[in-house]
């Protein structure tokens, strides 16, 4: 399994100070749409940054995520030219659809500021053969509202397997039905599911089996990325 080698973590603030090219803490947070306290916790070796992070910081210094996060040189394919999506080291995972921009909106800072930047997002290979995944099923949902929380909160990137075998009992889904997409824990019961919400403000939904047809299961979450400040 590839992992990180520690060495690579400690110089990661030698490559961020590269990556800055001469701009100040201040100036480069506000590059990044990040708080200078987190950017001089990561020059100093204090913190590390997400995978999301490293994405952000990787596109706004226009270096490589891999030498970045590693320190290694490596080409990573653009799933916009080829249908392979991942290389040896690093696995990128599209955007769930319905959460795309369009062009106009891509075009736009507020887009950019309101919603993640990421267009696809890096997974490392040994969390996916551990897990044992097909990397070609995954996707990203950025998750919205409370219907999940305190467990999925608002803006929280969520994995989701698409490749639905079963229905595993208890496990979260995103389900779309009619033009509506959303969270739910599904319980299995002898006339069908439970959609159940964490959050219990909101009613639990009943479906029989004779309504399954009407449930789209986009995907069952097998990760879920939150920001640790």
């Amino acid at each position: 399994m590839n992992t990180i080698k520690n060495n690579n973590i400690k110089t990661f603030k030698d490559r961020l100070y590269s990556s800055m090219q001469g701009l100040s803490v201040s100036a480069f947070a506000k590059k990044c749409d990040m708080s200078e306290t987190v950017i001089r916790d990561y020059l100093s070796g204090k913190t590390y940054p997400s995978l999301t992070r490293l994405e952000v910081i990787a596109e706004k210094c226009n270096v490589s995520f891999n030498w970045l996060a590693t320190g290694h040189k490596l080409e990573v394919l653009d799933p916009k030219d080829s249908e392979e999506v991942y290389n040896e080291n690093i696995y990128r995972i599209p955007v769930y659809k319905k959460q795309l921009p369009t062009k106009e909106e891509a075009q736009k800072e507020r887009f950019v500021r309101e919603t993640p930047p990421v267009m696809n997002y890096p997974i490392i290979e040994g969390w996916v053969k551990h897990r044992g995944l097909d990397a070609k099923k995954l996707i990203i949902y950025w998750a919205k509202g409370d219907l999940m929380s305190p467990e999925i909160k608002n803006n929280n990137g969520l994995i989701l397997n698409t490749e639905i075998n079963e229905i595993i009992d208890g496990a979260i889904y995103l389900i779309e039905y009619e033009d509506i997409t959303f969270l739910r824990k599904i319980r299995l019961t002898l006339n069908g599911w439970l959609l159940i919400c964490n959050n219990n403000q909101y009613p639990t939904i009943e479906v029989p089996k004779a309504d399954f047809h009407k449930y789209h299961i986009v995907g069952r979450v097998v990760l879920i990325i939150k920001d640790i400040f």
